[in-house]
């Protein structure tokens, strides 16, 4: 966090820092990679002088892992695998994994479940370390340790993972003693199994929501009469929740052998063959468990039987939140080992981009058949490959059989007369600069991926041969490609070869009897020749055609400063816009690009709310660079310009991520997002899809319980204010679609209220002419070219939120599906303003002010962090009822420049349980915060925390878009003023604020905050549960619960009405 300014924040959706109506644009294209124009390289990256590849002459040769002279690799005696590998990024870090080949599908029946829960002991205690010493040892050196971050079991494998420091010799040497652990001593207990049940359970809980239960009925469909199809990783709850122990330990026994293991070490290593010394003496006396045979197991992976009819069903779950279909083909997996491989799979990636770049095209068309499509190709299993399309519908038969046809049919018209010249070209250019990309940065490599890689080629033999070699080989493919390629590929996508169909609805409207019917009606389009070629489409040579459209004359340069300290220049132009550059070496093809400005949707009156709440979406819809996005996604092949525009709760931004090669292509669109007028190309029938779609998915979150949650929990905390309330199906039409075009033209017009950061690799000197033509020649609204308004907001519009005034304790009750729990505590967070005056009721900024303000904020987020370890420690590993949880500080509602008496925030607590546990685990999260509270962490807890927010710094430093964040909070800090702008001031200030926080923490100073700003007793408590079934609730009422007692209360008053009625009735002789 900087001085003064908006800390991080972990819950944009609940937070409101980015505000924008549910659903999908539609006018997302398909991605568009990067190939050069020319930009603004920084330095020759040697692409164009790449040595051709004999693609021909080793097409069959199965490659070595490259390049030498980073690289060892080698057999242990025992026979384990040894990979190691040199990256230096990021510096000082190392990326480590133990892979064993092993995963579900070679369960036993009575060991389902067995692999995964077998991955969780591991981190829980092994034969070195005691309970929870390998979660507290990475803890310790500021590691990352959490749910999905450290290990992970599927059908086929399983892997750890650890990202450790190594700027200490000690701790590499610790981590893989802690990876050899794993490989042989993992302790199985009796304790330790039933200990781990819990969050194992809760882990498949989590799993259980809607998109969880269709994809697992998916999957066994799509694997039918396989052991693929039973042998899910998280297993059967009764081996969960029953299995016996020794189930467990002797499947570790067994398949835990280092014939089937591969240690991978990749990271910034000084001296790679010491690495591989450790290796050898660390890994060397694994061996097989006592009494296990010398032969290693074998693993038998199913292959998948072929079948002609197509396999159909319709997934119906009230708790979806889209319609969608999804086609699916099977076919062998084709292991990519070599150059002929890779060739195989180059076609079927060009083959996806091309599909892709039909239907975007397709559903951006008037009343499109549907809302969106997508397409993908991943190896599902070992022996199993498959290509899918997505095809997201408007509910209803009539709409989800014309998105399912329409899909069908372009396959057809693909597998009949393949894809054009032109087609087949826009797809090689994304190929060829996706494989640029990678070669200019080879010497940057996150270590992260390189392990990956490595893990890969153990398990599967994929090829690692290095960026440029891979560049050459991929420049190779790309070149021998032709459509013929793509319409041979095109072959196996068929309705008779291994198709599978499913229909995704919330409630029932397709069957599939139509669905079937719809396929036939597509093969006999196809069988009477019916299906034509697709039609050309013309792609404009220009963003900006010089001679139709030209530009106004470049802007000049009326101020420069330098600060040395943050490395930024700044040239302030003409037309009023102030541009601030800064080279670094991080990644060598990347430039980030912000222009921010001051004022967002806390401006906007509740009658204009929703046309500006939707004025993002709208605009994006019909071309926010007055081009239409279908166009635009093919003037951009092969180029990576990407650009955004953002509207927050106090911000407006323009985000844009570009090749050096292609800045000047970046610039041209954020001259033409500032001049183009979006109400210009406004068509209601073209914007009548998406805004059904909008209307859709505001339907279907209602059906969800956790979108319902999410939605209570802001509700409550906020206030019911305009910004905070969920919106309702009804508000899309309210929505005027002209008046959305104006705020957006409006939000974006003046470039006299921006300040544009560039950070990255490229020319400062070439860049800043282009910077002079592209937007110093942005006209001001209603104003020449040369002069500028002066309309910058100063002093944002506070967002009208408060929070409650009492604690609220909220039980939500939701009709489920499958029963689960959520829980959050919610607490205010008022740090006293240092600058308010009580006499005068207004503020005197102050630098002692801002410091003692930026100090507690820190100390705030600084609390959350200890908050959410202690809360995993006692709900997780003492307790064992949840697999994890989340505790985040925010601030992004709070007028960002504290004008009142208290700087608001707050601290949200996160978790999912068993449905009978919620208020019980949030009844003991909110008790353990009070002992916090009162008692303070312990030292341990303070360093741990430091240590963790040290080395996520250390690495933060080194990325692009930490540098370009903390130029805007400095930038728009409240001692702006005070420092007489002196940016390098401010932010040694903020440095030594942080330094000395970080420095001189005590368990005093956060139990003092705690007990000053954390406020209790206006906590918000929100638990979802299962709402009981009808008859249960009318027949079995629950007494603990309000409606259970009026029940039984009106049941006993209609008992005794009726008794009363029969006595009288008696009484009177009747």
């Amino acid at each position: 966090t900087s001085m003064a300014s908006d800390l991080p924040t972990v819950r944009t959706s609940l937070d409101g820092a980015e505000v924008t109506p549910p659903g999908t644009p539609r006018s997302e294209a398909p991605a568009t990679p990067n190939t050069p124009s020319i930009g603004g390289a920084v330095k020759s990256s040697g692409w164009k002088s790449l040595t051709p590849y004999p693609l021909a002459d080793k097409w069959n040769e199965v490659l070595p892992v490259g390049p030498s002279d980073r690289h060892r690799q080698g057999q242990l005696a025992n026979g384990m695998r040894y990979y190691v590998h040199v990256t230096q990024k990021p510096k000082d870090r190392a990326a480590l994994a133990l892979a064993v080949d092993v995963g579900s599908v070679a369960e036993e029946e009575d060991e389902q479940g067995v692999a995964h829960l077998v991955e969780h002991l591991a981190f829980r205690a092994t034969k070195s370390f005691g309970n929870f010493e390998i979660v507290r040892f990475l803890e310790s050196i500021g590691a990352e340790f959490g749910a999905c971050q450290n290990a992970y079991t599927s059908m086929d494998e399983t892997v750890y993972e650890l990202l450790v420091p190594i700027d200490d010799p000690l701790v590499l040497t610790k981590a893989l003693t802690v990876m050899s652990e794993f490989a042989s001593h993992v302790r199985i207990s009796d304790d330790d199994v039933n200990d781990e049940r819990g969050a194992v359970l809760e882990e498949m809980r989590m799993g259980r929501d809607a998109r969880g239960r269709a994809g697992e009925a998916y999957w066994k469909l799509l694997m039918k009469d396989s052991a693929y199809a039973a042998r899910l990783p998280i297993g059967l709850e009764s081996v969960v929740r029953k299995g016996d122990p020794s189930v467990f330990r002797r499947f570790y026994k067994k398949w835990y052998r280092p014939e089937r293991m591969a240690v991978i070490a990749a990271g910034d290593f000084a001296d790679v063959d010491d690495v591989v010394a450790q290796i050898e003496k660390t890994f060397g006396t694994c061996a097989p468990a006592a009494g296990q045979p010398a032969q290693n197991p074998e693993t038998i992976r199913p292959q998948i039987a072929p079948h002609a009819a197509p396999r159909i069903t319709c997934s119906v779950d009230k708790e979806h939140t889209r319609t969608n279909v999804t086609l699916t083909y099977k076919y062998g997996a084709n292991p990519i080992s070599t150059p002929g491989d890779f060739f195989q799979k180059t076609v079927e990636e060009a083959f996806k981009l091309a599909l892709d770049n039909r239907l975007y095209k397709l559903m951006r068309k008037p009343d499109p058949d549907f809302f969106s499509a997508t397409c993908g190709v991943e190896e599902a299993t070992r022996t199993v490959s498959v290509f899918s399309a997505q095809i997201s519908c408007e509910e209803g038969k009539d709409t989800v059989v014309k998105g399912l046809e329409s899909g069908l049919r372009e396959l057809a018209r693909a597998r009949l007369h393949g894809f054009s010249e032109q087609e087949l070209k826009i797809a090689k250019l994304k190929q060829t600069a996706d494989a640029q990309q990678f070669f200019v940065e080879r010497d940057q490599t996150y270590c992260t991926s390189l392990r990956d890689e490595l893990v890969g080629h153990f398990l599967r033999g994929e090829l690692v041969v290095g960026a440029e070699e891979e560049a050459r080989l991929t420049v190779a493919c790309v070149e021998k490609m032709t459509t013929h390629d793509l319409k041979q590929f095109a072959d196996r996508l068929r309705l008779d070869n291994s198709c599978v169909i499913r229909a995704m609805e919330g409630r029932p409207t397709v069957t599939e009897t139509d669905i079937a019917q719809a396929c036939s009606r597509i093969q006999d389009e196809e069988n009477r020749g019916e299906i034509s070629p697709n039609a050309m489409f013309d792609v404009p040579e220009h963003l900006i055609d010089p001679n139709a459209n030209p530009l106004p004359p470049p802007g000049t340069v009326t101020a420069t400063k330098t600060f040395k300290t943050m490395g930024f220049n700044t040239y302030t132009l003409s037309n009023g816009i102030t541009v601030a550059l800064k080279t670094t070496d991080f990644l060598d093809d990347q430039v980030l690009v912000r222009a921010f400005a001051k004022g967002g949707l806390s401006e906007i009156p509740e009658s204009k709310y929703l046309d500006a709440l939707y004025a993002n979406t709208i605009a994006g819809e019909l071309g926010t660079f007055g081009v239409k996005p279908e166009i635009l996604s093919d003037i951009l092949a092969g180029k990576r310009a990407d650009v955004s525009a953002k509207t927050g709760t106090y911000f407006r931004r323009v985000d844009g991520d570009f090749s050096p090669t292609d800045v000047e292509t970046g610039l041209q669109l954020v001259y033409l997002l500032f001049t183009s007028d979006v109400k210009k190309m406004l068509n209601h029938d073209e914007l009548e899809a998406v805004l059904r779609m909008q209307e859709q998915a505001i339907r279907n979150r209602r059906r969800d319980p956790v979108s319902v949650y999410n939605e209570t929990i802001r509700h409550l905390v906020y206030g019911k204010s305009f910004q905070s309330k969920p919106l309702k199906v009804g508000d899309v039409r309210k929505m005027n679609p002209e008046r959305a075009c104006e705020h957006f033209s409006g939000f974006f017009s003046d470039p006299s209220q921006f300040t544009v950061t560039l950070v990255g690799a490229f020319d400062e000197t070439r860049v800043l002419r282009m910077l002079r033509k592209y937007l110093g020649s942005i006209p001001g609204p209603n104003t020449g070219g040369d002069s500028h308004t002066n309309n910058k907001i100063v002093d944002v519009k506070p967002a009208p939120f408060r929070f409650p005034t009492r604690a609220v304790h909220k039980t939500l009750l939701a009709p489920m599906v499958e029963p689960m729990s959520m829980a959050s505590i919610t607490f205010p967070v008022q740090i006293a303003n240092p600058d308010w005056d009580q006499v005068t009721k207004k503020i005197a900024v102050s630098i002692a002010g801002s410091v003692e303000l930026t100090k507690q904020k820190l100390l705030c987020v600084f609390a959350s962090s200890i908050m959410e370890r202690r809360l995993l420690a006692l709900l997780r590993f003492k307790f064992g009822e949840i697999y994890t949880c989340a505790v985040s500080a925010s601030f992004a509602f709070e007028d960002p420049t504290a004008r009142g008496p208290l700087f608001r925030g707050d601290v949200m607590i996160n978790f999912s349980c068993d449905p009978k546990a919620g208020n019980r685990l949030a009844a003991l999260a909110l008790l353990d915060i009070k002992t916090l509270m009162e008692q303070g962490p312990s030292v341990e807890e303070i360093a741990t925390a430091v240590e963790v927010e040290t080395r996520g710094l250390e690495v933060r430093t080194q990325e692009n878009g930490y540098w370009r964040d903390y130029f805007e909070a400095v930038h728009n800090s409240r001692l702006g003023g005070l420092l007489g702008g002196d940016l390098d001031a401010l932010y040694a200030l903020s440095e030594k604020t942080r330094r000395d926080v970080m420095a001189n923490m005590t368990p005093q100073m956060i139990k003092t905050h705690l007990t000053k700003c954390l406020d209790v007793k206006h906590r918000v408590v929100v638990v979802l549960k299962p709402q009981r079934p009808t008859w249960k609730r009318v027949f079995l009422p629950d007494p603990a619960t309000g409606e259970g007692f009026l029940v039984m209360a009106g049941l006993g008053a209609a008992a005794y009405g009726a008794m009363y009625y029969l006595k009288a009735r008696k009484a009177k002789g009747e």
